[in-house]
């Protein structure tokens, strides 16, 4: 099946080129080198797979197929306002996180594990989740420490911070998203966490609404639209900031934070805390999704950081620490070494 349709691609571009329309196709092995264009086929059957669930059929193939050259946000438009892409939106979210979850042993506590959630679920499931970042926290972690955890998921932090400071210490968990923060509290419940206080909320520069994108575990919130229309279509969660959260009387000693980009709005929020308790802070290092979520780029981050009174380590293998000291360099370096799409970074 895959060949013909491949056969049906090659003819239908071959027709297309032979109008002067189309471009052509994309060697997918450097993708971050492609310059938007045109819609190739590619991009044509792409719009089947992700956006209709399903390979196109040997009939239809040949007109969609036609539309190489077109310009692609006409092509994509097409498919959006389809009768069969409207059908499949609905069924993806009826399919809501927390639909199968099983209660599973990890190291020292239990946890409610979405079944089909591959971003953390899965890696959970094997006790194989951030290994190196786990490290950290079974290396810092103390019997009576008290634990911000911001941009919680579905508790694995929450629940390994509350099984290391026991019942002496304290764990607060921060979380916008609803899927998840049912099963956090489920697993607080599971574990007899009394020390544990799950906090259904975002963390923000202000006290407001922001609005939440994502039905799985790794949602992220953004300013609301200006457009009426679109803000009644969000769905909008509450934003605080951390400082009127936490008690000015509560000490707090370690914060985990991940946020998908907004660390900077949520630390903004924290800063009096920060000042008055200068926790040790393991922080995700997104530099390139920062600017679209915090409207701040990664050397502005680490730079306010650093005004709070921090030095920096990157967090590698086994949790070994990368000393960066106070220089932003450093850690970019690091960054753009590592390959992948964030970093965490150590701040004490």
């Amino acid at each position: 099946m895959a060949r013909s349709l491949l056969s049906l691609a090659r003819g239908a571009l071959r027709r297309t080129l032979r109008r002067g329309r189309a471009p052509a196709t994309r060697d997918l092995r450097r993708p971050w080198l492609i310059k938007q264009g045109p819609a190739t086929v590619e991009d044509i059957f792409y719009c089947f797979r992700l956006l209709l669930g399903r390979p196109p059929n040997r009939e239809e193939w040949g007109g969609h197929a036609a539309q190489a050259g077109e310009e692609l946000d006409t092509v994509v438009r097409s498919y959006l306002g389809s009768l069969e892409f409207a059908r499949r939106a609905e069924a993806l979210a009826a399919h809501q996180l927390g639909d199968r979850v099983t209660l599973v042993r990890s190291s020292g506590f239990s946890i409610y594990v979405p079944e089909d959630d591959v971003a953390v679920g899965q890696h959970v499931k094997r006790d194989a989740y951030e290994p190196n970042v786990t490290a950290v926290f079974r290396d810092r972690l103390r019997p009576g420490m008290h634990v911000l955890d911001v941009g919680a998921n579905i508790g694995y932090y929450t629940m390994l911070s509350a099984a290391l400071v026991g019942p002496s210490g304290s764990v607060t968990a921060i979380e916008p998203n609803p899927s998840c923060i049912k099963l956090l509290e489920a697993s607080r419940r599971a574990n007899g966490f009394a020390h544990v206080t799950v906090l259904q909320v975002a963390a923000g520069r202000d006290r407001g609404l922001l609005v939440l994108h994502g039905s799985h575990s790794n949602a992220m919130t953004s300013a609301p639209p200006d457009d009426a229309g679109a803000l009644i279509r969000s769905r909008t969660v509450p934003s605080f900031r951390i400082d009127d959260l936490v008690p000015a009387d509560r000490k707090i000693d370690f914060v985990k934070i991940d946020v998908e980009g907004a660390e900077h709005n949520a630390l903004s929020g924290a800063v009096g805390l920060i000042r008055r308790c200068h926790p040790t802070i393991v922080s995700e290092f997104s530099p390139y999704t920062m600017p679209g979520i915090s409207g701040v780029d990664g050397r502005q981050y680490l730079r306010f950081l650093l005004e709070l009174g921090y030095s920096m380590w990157v967090i590698g293998d086994g949790g070994a620490l990368r000393s960066c000291g106070t220089d932003p360099e450093k850690v970019m370096a690091a960054f753009d070494e590592s390959g992948v799409d964030h970093i965490d970074i150590l701040l004490d």
